[in-house]
């Protein structure tokens, strides 16, 4: 909301108190307030008076007006808006004037020189759109700036609202809560007051209209408003439209009610507050057709409905410059219901963002009377007839606020005089008592104070909490114990080339219902987005999202890695993902392959003393060929594989993608032994097997190892080589076998016999030859 500086010294005393001063402590202690000046580049632009007026003698659309500016000659001003007549309050840019970015010369029209220009409130930046030229009503000198006259340059405050602050949607509003950071005094106003006389059937048929107040007016002249109310109107960012219009917007900026008038000779019979009937369509004031359904709440007469309630009026009961009887309405909604209808039918207004909010139910009569005045002075006319239903009138709540519950919360023992004191200047009703301060919750505060809690917090933002003594959070010291093995695996894969991801814990479903996961279980109950509605069981659908990211963005060879935790509906696990695509990054650079993501597996699991076996797996989402699961001691822990070339088909992956994920309970308990190394030289001895092609190799290599028990130190595969001098369907592999004893240094019988013997095994086994 926008409000010049001046207005608020019709409630308060600002004399002393700069506009800088009040917007920063507003921000401090209330609401966040920007400072702005009200001001638009302008120079050689003045007040002036028609006095001649003549139809230009070859251009039928133009007039030719005689313009006053305050000496003895009188310019000549050619315009297109043929309602300027003599005796009208113009304003006249003079050549070589300048407005915002338009500069101002003579101008011949067809013989005729135009000696400046007729401005309109869209050229002087004060409204969007505007229909001609700007009218002054007032009688001032001709030749007095229009910079001055127009308020021009002066101090407006822009205000950010909570949602629990409609009261600050008033100049009244934001004056309240200045006299208790400034410690003044409200202004008192002079009271008017209209009771309820004549005859107008209203009648409330919702339980959400609290008080309906209507106002019967006749005889009024609508017309442009006086500049004063038009200048406020425009300070405020407001457009002006007519008289009766722009005082029920003044009085919504001013008090914070607000208001609406219909054209009286357009109702037919009494007022009916009542829910829209389905289907119902009607015609809006901004010319947008709507269709209501029953959610939203109208303003009917007997026959139709005349205005969508607290939210926006028809084009059918609009007020225009023909109207000579108004009905002034007045009255209190339930926030919610405004708030859905207003965004059922996506149109916002100041009135329902006001209503959204909570307004002031006593303020229903006490401002509509203020805007009745207001008509009856400037528009004229006489009051026939008000009626006021207010079925629940409003009982304030009582607080009571203990001395020991605000010493808690604020950390300070009360002075209960000083907190009257402040609740007083906010107009806020307070009895001090022995043990503490009762409060009567008055109707203005009636949405947001609801507990002792938000007395306190009124109590501070004003007192401001810089005043507070500051004081050192004493918090239990919680020992917090961090697994560096996690930091371990973190650090061996980085120095294989790997690039750690850290991705959302939410997930959608639609990658789990393409790879044939786990789906989630566990579902969010208030997701922020609909793609992060579940908690994810696996790590590899966030590294094939950070694959897509990547491609998208032209980087294809990538080596990505995440240790995160999954979720089931019993139980959380931390486990690691690793996907592989496109060339190695490191030396040597060569295409990756699933041996690569398996030997990254294995150093992981060989860094904590930890051996796997593989063993063929059938994941649908791996290839078919290509894939294994990781086991230990017998146990599941992993798998791994290339993706089915299908999906990164369907995804639109470029290369082959290698994926797993390795359950990381393991290494959490692992406890890593020590293990003596042998003082003596080792023995290497070769050895090529043919085997079947379908022969897991890492079966062989536990077979050795279980054989020869401490004898074999390490196997190690450097060939695999498959080819017609093998055999069909077979594969030569061909293996390092390295020998050491803790006894002694082993002898070459030894080794030999102990090949002989593992070959004489893998033969018996696995039908492996010796190539």
């Amino acid at each position: 909301m926008r409000f010049p500086y001046t207005w608020l010294s019709e409630f308060i005393d600002i004399s002393d108190i700069p506009p800088e001063d009040i917007a920063r402590e507003l921000t401090l202690r209330s609401v966040e307030t920007s400072l702005h000046k009200f001001h638009v580049d302008m120079d050689g632009v003045v007040f002036g008076k028609v006095v001649d007026v003549r139809p230009h003698p070859t251009r039928q659309n133009l007039v030719v007006c005689q313009i006053d500016i305050g000496g003895h000659y009188y310019p000549k001003v050619i315009t297109a808006d043929k309602s300027v007549k003599a005796g009208d309050g113009v304003i006249v840019a003079l050549p070589n004037a300048k407005v915002g970015n338009m500069c101002v010369s003579k101008r011949d029209f067809d013989g005729v020189v135009s000696e400046g220009m007729l401005l309109s409130t869209q050229e002087l930046g004060l409204e969007s759109h505007s229909d001609g030229v700007l009218k002054v009503q007032e009688d001032f000198k001709p030749g007095t700036s229009a910079y001055d006259l127009l308020g021009f340059g002066e101090y407006v405050f822009e205000i950010e609202i909570t949602p629990n602050r409609g009261d600050m949607l008033s100049v009244r509003g934001v004056a309240r809560d200045l006299c208790a950071i400034f410690r003044k005094d409200l202004k008192e106003e002079k009271a008017v007051s209209f009771e309820d006389f004549g005859d107008i059937d209203v009648q409330i048929l919702d339980p959400d209209c609290k008080r309906y107040r209507g106002a019967l007016i006749e005889g009024v002249s609508v017309k442009p408003s006086p500049l004063w109310l038009r200048k406020r109107l425009w300070q405020c960012g407001l457009r002006t439209i007519n008289n009766i219009v722009d005082i029920t917007n003044y009085i919504m900026l001013r008090d914070g009610q607000p208001l609406h008038a219909f054209d009286a000779d357009t109702l037919k019979g009494g007022i009916r507050v009542r829910k829209a009937r389905q289907g119902e369509k009607v015609l809006t004031l901004m010319g947008t057709q709507k269709e209501l359904t029953e959610e939203n709440l109208v303003i009917a007469d007997e026959e139709k409905a005349i205005a969508i309630a607290g939210v926006i009026g028809l084009e059918n009961t609009a007020v225009s410059s023909k109207t000579k009887r108004i009905l002034l309405e007045s009255a209190y909604f339930e926030p919610y219901r405004i708030r859905k209808s207003s965004k059922l039918l996506s149109v916002q207004t100041d009135s329902s963002y006001r209503f959204e909010r909570s307004i002031d139910i006593e303020g229903v009569k006490r401002y509509q009377d203020k805007a009745i005045e207001l008509i009856l002075d400037i528009a004229g006319g006489k009051l026939v007839a008000l009626r006021d239903v207010y079925p629940v009138p409003y009982e304030p709540k009582s607080i009571f606020l203990s001395l020991e519950k605000y010493r808690r919360y604020a950390g300070e023992h009360m002075d209960r005089r000083e907190v009257s004191d402040i609740l007083n200047r906010l107009c806020i009703p307070n009895k001090p008592l022995r043990c503490g301060i009762e409060v009567n919750v008055p109707s203005h505060r009636s949405f947001d104070i609801q507990t002792d809690v938000d007395i306190i917090e009124e109590v501070l933002r004003i007192k401001g909490y810089d005043s507070l003594d500051a004081q050192v959070m004493k918090l239990p010291s919680v020992p917090f114990e961090k697994d560096e093995r996690f930091d371990k695996v973190r650090c061996l894969l980085k120095s294989r080339g790997l690039f750690e991801v850290i991705s959302f814990s939410f997930e959608d479903l639609t990658l789990y219902e393409l790879l044939g996961i786990e789906k989630p279980s566990v579902e969010i109950s208030n997701p922020l987005v609909k793609s992060q509605a579940y908690m994810r069981t696996s790590l590899i659908p966030s590294l094939i999202k950070a694959c897509l990211h990547n491609q998208r963005q032209h980087n294809y060879h990538m080596a990505l890695f995440e240790l995160g935790r999954v979720y089931f509906s019993n139980r959380e696990e931390d486990r690691l993902g690793i996907l592989l695509v496109g060339t190695q990054r490191l030396y040597p650079q060569e295409n990756y392959t699933p041996y690569h993501a398996l030997s990254l597996f294995l150093d992981v699991g060989r860094l904590f003393g930890i051996s796997f076996e593989t063993n063929l797996s059938s994941y649908s989402f791996l290839h078919p060929k290509l894939q294994v699961e990781l086991l230990h001691k017998g146990e599941k822990f992993g798998f791994l594989g290339q993706l089915n070339p299908r999906i990164t088909q369907i995804l639109g992956i470029k290369g082959d993608v290698f994926v797993g994920e390795l359950k990381m309970a393991l290494i959490k308990e692992s406890k890593k032994r020590y293990k003596p190394f042998s003082k003596f030289p080792p023995v290497i001895r070769d050895l090529s097997l043919v085997i079947d092609k379908d022969t897991p190799v890492d079966k062989l290599i536990f077979h050795m190892k279980d054989m020869l028990k401490e004898k074999l130190e390490e196997v190690k595969v450097f060939s695999i080589y498959t080819g017609s001098d093998v055999g069909e369907g077979k594969k030569s592999v061909s293996f390092r076998l390295i020998f050491r004893s803790f006894e002694g240094t082993m002898s070459d019988e030894e080794a030999n016999s102990a090949v002989k013997a593992l070959v004489s095994s893998l033969e018996e086994s696995f039908g492996a030859k010796l190539r």
